[in-house]
Order: C-alpha cells, then sequence, then structure tokens
C-alpha cells in the first residue's frame, strides 16, 4: 500500500524489476543500439590500424630499399653506358687505318699521320686527357696532352718510357682485342699527386698489327668528373647517404675531401675497416641490402668492363673468350645507407597520416552508427507506440483488455507458482450515464480520467490499472490478501466519493462500487479472480452502490442481468 494510505503487512511490496521489465527508455535503446553498431566497427578499425602500424617499419623498410636499389642501378646503368662509349672509341684508334700503315711503316710521314689523328681525336673528345701508343718495351711513341687549349703534340725528345707503369704492364700481356681498365685514381706526374687533383682512368689495348703480332699497346687517360658529377646527382635523390667505394673499401665520392682518394695518400680508413659486417655482405654480393641497428644498407656493383656490350670488334671471335672480359677485376660499388632515425622518421610521417585517417574514419563511423541507431530506436518507438495503442485505451492511457489478459495470466502463474497472494478490484463508477445525460459526454470523459487519476495516487507501482471497458475498471494486486485488498477497496471509495469533479463551470460528485476476490484453492486462471470480482461488483450495485463487497461462495450463484 502507498504510503498515503498507509503502511499494511498484508500487501507485500514486489521486485520493482516486474514493472521494469516492460519499460522502455528510448536514451537507453539509443545507447545499446549505436554501441551494438560501434563496437564491432571500432575494433575493426583499431585491429586494422594496429596492422598497418605493425607493418608501416616493415613497408618503409622495403619501400626504401627498392627505391635506393632503383637509384643505384640506374647509376650503375648510366657508368656502364659511358664506358660503353669509351671504349668503343680506344677500338677505333687501336685498329685504326692510320696506326696500323705505321706499324708496317715506321717512317716520320706515317708518324706525323698518327699524331694528326689522335690530335684531331682529342680535340673532339675534350674529356680524354691523354692518348698514347707505347711499343713493347714501354716507350711512348706518339702521346697526345689534352689540355685546356688545344691538343699538344709531344716531341719525340720528351718522351718517356714507361714499362715500369703498373697499367702497361698489365695491359702488354692481353690478347687482342682485350681491355685494360686502370683503378680510379689521382693523376701523378713525376712521382707526384697533380695539383689540383685529376681524377683519372686508363684504358688500355694491345696494338696488333696486320699479321697478328703484338706491337705495343693504346693508351687513353680518361677524366671521369662527368661521370662522378652525374653520380653524386643520383646521389641527391636517395634517401639516405650514397657513397662510391672501389674494390678495397676506399671512399671515392660521398664523404668529405679529406675522407677520399684514402689510398693514393697512404690512408687505412675503410669502410671496410669500419662496417666489416656490411663488407662481408658486399663482397659476396653484386647487389643486395643488409639491414642493421644502425639502419639499412643498400648495395650495387657496377663492373665497366664487360665486352659483351661493345661494338664489332675487327676480330669479333674473341668476344667469346669470357677471359677476356675481366670482368672480377675491376668494378665499383654504389652504396646508400639509410640511417635508423631517418627509416624512424619515414615511419612516423606514415604513422601520422595513418593516424589522422583512423581519427577520421572513427568519428564518421561513430556518425554513421549514430544515425543507423537512431533510426533502430525511431522504429521501435513506432512499434511500441502500435502496441501500446493496441493495448492501451486512448482516453485514460490505461491497458486495456487485451493487456490485462497478458498480465493477468503472469501475475496469476506467479502467484500459484510460488504460493504468493493476488487479489482483484472491479471497479464501476455510479449512475455514470446520467452524468453523461446531465453534463454531457465530454465532462463524462473528464470524469473517468479524475478518477482514475484519484486511484493511481493510491495503488502501488506493481499493481495493474486496467479500463475494463465504459465506465468499468479492474486492479490486478500482486501480493495482496482479501484484507489488505477490501482495505485498499474502502479507501479508494471513500476517496472518490469524498473529492467530487469540479469542472470550469460545475461540480460533479461521483461513487464508486468495488468488487473484490481473492486468489483460492479452485482458481483456475485470472478469468476466475475476473468473475468473482465482477460478481462481488453486482452484488455492491445491487444492494445500494458506492460500497465494497468482498466476494464468498453464496454469490457463486447469483445470475446477473442480460
Amino acid at each position: 500500500m502507498s504510503t498515503k494510505i498507509g503502511a499494511d503487512s498484508n500487501r507485500q511490496p514486489v521486485d520493482a524489476s516486474i514493472d521494469d521489465q516492460n519499460h522502455f527508455s528510448a536514451r537507453r535503446e539509443l545507447i545499446v543500439s549505436f554501441l551494438w553498431l560501434f563496437v564491432p566497427v571500432s575494433i575493426l578499425l583499431t585491429a586494422i590500424f594496429y596492422l598497418f602500424s605493425s607493418q608501416t617499419q616493415k613497408y618503409e623498410l622495403q619501400t626504401a630499399m627498392i627505391r635506393e636499389e632503383s637509384a643505384l642501378n640506374n647509376a650503375s646503368q648510366l657508368t656502364s653506358l659511358i664506358f660503353v662509349q669509351k671504349l668503343s672509341d680506344l677500338f677505333v684508334l687501336a685498329e685504326g687505318e692510320v696506326l696500323r700503315n705505321y706499324l708496317h711503316d715506321e717512317s716520320l710521314k706515317n708518324w706525323v699521320s698518327v699524331t694528326r689523328e689522335f690530335s684531331l681525336f682529342a680535340r673532339r673528345k675534350p674529356k680524354y686527357m691523354q692518348i698514347r701508343y707505347l711499343n713493347n718495351q714501354g716507350m711512348e711513341i706518339v702521346r697526345i696532352n689534352n689540355g685546356t687549349d688545344e691538343p699538344e703534340i709531344v716531341p719525340r725528345f720528351e718522351l718517356q718510357n714507361k714499362q715500369n707503369r703498373y697499367y702497361f704492364k698489365e695491359a702488354v700481356q692481353l690478347d687482342q682485342g682485350a681491355i685494360y681498365i686502370s683503378p680510379l685514381d689521382l693523376n701523378v706526374e713525376k712521382g707526384v699527386i697533380e695539383q689540383p687533383i685529376k681524377p683519372t682512368i686508363r684504358f688500355a689495348t694491345p696494338v696488333v698489327d696486320g699479321y697478328g703480332e703484338t706491337r705495343g699497346v693504346l693508351i687513353i687517360n680518361y677524366d671521369p668528373n662527368e661521370i662522378l658529377q652525374r653520380i653524386e646527382e643520383i646521389f641527391t635523390n636517395l634517401v639516405g647517404q650514397g657513397v662510391m667505394l672501389n674494390r678495397d673499401g676506399y671512399w671515392l665520392l660521398g664523404k668529405p675531401e679529406a675522407q677520399l682518394w684514402g689510398f693514393m695518400y697512404g690512408r687505412e680508413e675503410t669502410f671496410h675497416r669500419q662496417r666489416p659486417d656490411v663488407w662481408s655482405a658486399v663482397e659476396s654480393m653484386d647487389r643486395g641490402s643488409f639491414y642493421s641497428g644502425e639502419g639499412l644498407f643498400v648495395f650495387q656493383k657496377t663492373y665497366p668492363l664487360d665486352l659483351t656490350r661493345q661494338g664489332t670488334l675487327e676480330n669479333i671471335e674473341y668476344l667469346n673468350k669470357p677471359e677476356l672480359h675481366q670482368l672480377g677485376k675491376r668494378y665499383w660499388i654504389y652504396l646508400s645507407h639509410i640511417s635508423q632515425s631517418k627509416l624512424e622518421e619515414l615511419t612516423l610521417k606514415r604513422l601520422v597520416v595513418a593516424t589522422v585517417a583512423y581519427l577520421l574514419l572513427f568519428i564518421v563511423s561513430g556518425m554513421i552508427s549514430l544515425f543507423f541507431a537512431r533510426n533502430a530506436v525511431q522504429k521501435k518507438l513506432a512499434f511500441r507506440k502500435l502496441e501500446q495503442f493496441a493495448a492501451t485505451d486512448a482516453l485514460t492511457g490505461l491497458a486495456n483488455r487485451r493487456e490485462l489478459a497478458t498480465a493477468g495470466k503472469r501475475e496469476f502463474l506467479r502467484a500459484q507458482r510460488f504460493s504468493r497472494e493476488l487479489s482483484v478490484l472491479m471497479l464501476d463508477l455510479d449512475h455514470f450515464k446520467l452524468i453523461n445525460d446531465t453534463h454531457t459526454h465530454t465532462v463524462g470523459d473528464k470524469v473517468l480520467r479524475h478518477v482514475v487519476e484519484l486511484v493511481n495516487n493510491v495503488i502501488r507501482g506493481q499493481d495493474i490499472l486496467v479500463r475494463y471497458g465504459g465506465e468499468e475498471f479492474l486492479i490486478l494486486l500482486p501480493e495482496t490478501d482479501a484484507k489488505g485488498a477490501l482495505f485498499l477497496a474502502s479507501y479508494i471509495c471513500k476517496r472518490v466519493a469524498d473529492e467530487a469533479y469540479e469542472g470550469k463551470q460545475s461540480v460533479v460528485p461521483v461513487t464508486v462500487s468495488i468488487g473484490v476476490s481473492t486468489i483460492g484453492d479452485g482458481d483456475r486462471s485470472y478469468q476466475d479472480l475476473v468473475v468473482k470480482a465482477d460478481l462481488a461488483l453486482y452484488q455492491a450495485k445491487r444492494t445500494g452502490r458506492n460500497k465494497v463487497v468482498v466476494y464468498d461462495e453464496t454469490m457463486a450463484h447469483i445470475k446477473q442481468p442480460e
């Protein structure tokens, strides 16, 4: 019983969750629907972001490796292309008719013809610093110095013997059609490194007469600055720091000047000594990469001497002899080092972009989830409204007889299963037809709502008030015995009689008659309680109205009017 009518030990409050089961909260439903949509999407996005983050460094490492390998390969191809051109020039001079005539007739006239041809060639090839023909004893026969001005033909009395120089010793032993390429070093004059320094490469090939006899060596001193400049340009496009090494690990390019050309000055500092782990990988492969705690190293070897890429020679059959190619004797190494901090920087950039994209997707998915959640809740609300219209009386807002069937069955089974009390009150407004006829049906509707409000104010939350029909109402009272039901019915009857409806133009007194029934051993459904309450109500109305009658077995045979 509500505190408004006092405490009653016979009307125990039941668990409020019974009523909460039918309670619908739009906010709660919105939150639940939103979470059902958003949580799986957010988990999926988080998983994708996690996988992306864990793979980003590997991806950046692979991407950087591919980019560096491509750039270093371009540098290698560029070097090979330039050397193809230079080596072709070497053969043109060595196998030329003018030099061949001199070999058969070493007259002054033929010597002059050779010097003129070499001088003209030097004028058209400014990168050739010297063009020389040496005999089998290493004596210079023709020498053209190609300076900043016109090519200089060195007089015979100034020619030198070079039989002890390493490049002559190597070249004179080659077979016809073979080529010698010297290391990339600095030009030396009279035992001293020329200043300013002049990087130099010497191309040499045997000179053979018409009888197939070796008659000396043709040597071209080439200025490789054009290659070095082009390689430097390629290095500027690398992600890492690019360097050029010779086969012994000395720096030729990509380091401060004090660290370059160490082998020419007797220095022992090399890449080999600095990074033996990386150097081991470099020595074992022509191209590849090496990753360590200090970052990524990508390298590419370049073999400038590859006769398979040369033009047609007079003795073309020599091209089929691999030993003439000298591939293993001379190569350079192009290497790029991407530091660990640089790799982390590249990874961080991608992660920042990914994080921004993730947050945007997270927000968008949240908005989409909210949109669909709202639609779902609106559909549920609309459905519940339809259900409510089907189960609710439009005038009073109370449950109707359809809803009573569900609630009555539930409460009866509960009371029967757990041996609990259950009572029913059947209310009927006295002389309601007279109220309608006297005060109009509009006032009659307001009187009904007035009585409903009075009853709602005194029943408990778990009690179920139903409009049974017309001016009749039914109240299901869980956990209420006959004594408690009678007490509540009497209180309602008195309160309705004491509080007349006060309209704007009139005051309408109203009373109710109430029949009371309580669950008994012979009852098989809630309908039995309704029938008994209805009989008690009939008895109350027949015996004077504005009163409460509790059902007893003597009323079982009362016949109600049709």
